[in-house]
């Protein structure tokens, strides 16, 4: 086969062993599941999720794998569906500045269902989980998806399908095959649905982590692949470039999980250096926003280009818009899921403060990203001051971590917010007990369980 650069893709993630893995990464991983695990079992809560779920109940989806709705277990396809769809309903999910998308949440949800399935150790999860990571970044920077398309559902199904293959015991010739076999059914999907608020746009993730799952299956029911199907792919048809060599750089050596990104604010990442701006002039000049006249907000080509609507038709389309976000922001003090509703979105002051913002490329900023994904923000007061802050990353860059106590907090908030305080402690120890090889069950089993009533 003339592709070597897949074979050594499919032997590191057959050959990676839990030993391999330096502390850091451990760590890293553990903190990656716990993060994922708290903006899924929030995600779950909403009756999109919620129906989709049923839907497939309806179906008569059987198996051990959980869904974070409501603790049924069904199909591992169906459980990475329902809870790669939650993970990513409120924009909260960690991602990868380099590889430009949300790898965790394209393969977590993916391989968590499969070990269940698998019925697999805590230590040999952690293994597959940090091999799909490593992967799936390295397919994301390997490429860029045509602009008019949405990364979801695309390239990290490559990585998700390679772990799953590697927990369903594949060699590494036929993790090869199932890569190839996952190339051609990744989506073609369409940013403008994403920036429109069409709630699509959460089943890009879905359907891409059950595809990744679906794909090691076809190949175990006798499907083939071409010889090279990703570089196909992600060369020719989602992409107009792909780079073999930044597939494979430095696997085992140069850990991606390292470099992600864990996100505090709920709406588009392009844009939250922003969100950090104002929340720092909101506090040190004690900011009101019935005294802001006018914002402008100067950044990077794709924030400008993309995120600059000041009337969103629905809330999600509210996490796409810079303006509503900022106005959000300086009305409430806060960004996260508490300020994306309706009502808050349809605040009087939110739309008068959207409608007063500017949005720009600075060509002097553009040349900083993707490394960094700056924003200038000038506010005009009603007395004649201008306040100007500028960040040129956003909290949770790598150059810029959420410490742990702020990882903790997000944690405590989503998980205590809908299970309750007991089960978020409880949820939070069985993670920390896999890395001892403890079972899966109580892990996932703690997704869905609520605090008793007395």
């Amino acid at each position: 086969m003339a592709a070597d650069y897949l074979d050594r893709i499919a032997r590191f993630a057959s050959e990676l062993r839990f030993d391999d893995l330096p502390a850091e990464v451990v760590e890293r991983a553990e903190r990656l599941l716990l993060d994922a695990t708290a903006v899924t079992v929030a995600g779950a809560a909403e009756p999109r999720v919620r129906q989709a779920a049923a839907m497939l109940r309806k179906r008569g989806s059987q198996g051990r794998s959980l869904f974070a709705t409501d603790g049924y277990r069904g199909d591992a396809a169906d459980a990475a569906l329902v809870n790669a769809t939650a993970s990513c309903a409120h924009v909260l999910d960690e991602g990868h500045k380099y590889a430009r998308g949300h790898v965790g949440t394209y393969v977590i949800p993916a391989v968590v269902a499969v070990a269940e399935e698998r019925e697999v150790s805590g230590r040999e999860l952690i293994t597959a989980l940090v091999a799909g990571y490593e992967i799936a970044a390295r397919m994301g920077m390997a490429c860029r998806v045509r602009e008019s398309m949405h990364p979801s559902g695309t390239w990290g199904t490559i990585g998700a399908s390679a772990a799953c293959a590697r927990l369903m015991g594949f060699a590494p010739d036929a993790i090869r095959v199932a890569m190839n076999v996952a190339a051609p059914l990744t989506l073609a999907t369409s940013w403008q649905a994403a920036t429109q608020g069409a709630t699509v746009r959460d089943l890009y993730s879905g359907q891409g982590a059950a595809n990744a799952v679906m794909a090691p299956r076809w190949v175990e029911a006798g499907f083939t692949g071409s010889d090279d199907d990703v570089a196909h792919i992600f060369g020719h048809v989602s992409a107009e470039r792909f780079d073999t060599d930044a597939a494979c750089s430095e696997l085992g050596q140069r850990w991606e999980v390292m470099r992600n990104y864990f996100k505090v604010h709920a709406c588009c990442r392009n844009f939250q250096s922003g969100i950090d701006a104002v929340l720092r002039l909101r506090e040190e000049h004690d900011v009101r926003a019935a005294d802001i006249r006018s914002i402008r907000a100067e950044t990077f080509a794709v924030p400008a280009r993309d995120n600059a609507e000041p009337k969103p038709a629905n809330v999600l389309a509210a996490k796409e818009s810079f303006p509503v976000s900022l106005a959000l922001t300086l009305v409430n003090g806060r960004c996260d899921q508490s300020v994306f509703t309706e009502a808050r979105v349809a605040d009087p002051e939110v739309a008068r403060l959207a409608a007063a913002c500017e949005v720009s490329c600075d060509p002097e900023l553009d040349k900083l990203a993707p490394e960094k994904r700056p924003s200038r923000i000038t506010l005009q007061m009603t007395d004649g001051r201008q306040l100007t802050a500028l960040d040129l990353v956003a909290l949770g860059d790598p150059s810029r971590p959420l410490s742990a106590a702020e990882l903790d907090a997000k944690f405590d908030q989503l998980v205590a917010g809908r299970l309750g305080a007991s089960p978020c402690q409880g949820l939070r120890q069985a993670i920390h007990a896999l890395r001892d090889d403890a079972p899966l069950s109580p892990f996932t089993s703690a997704m869905t369980e609520r605090e008793r009533q007395p």
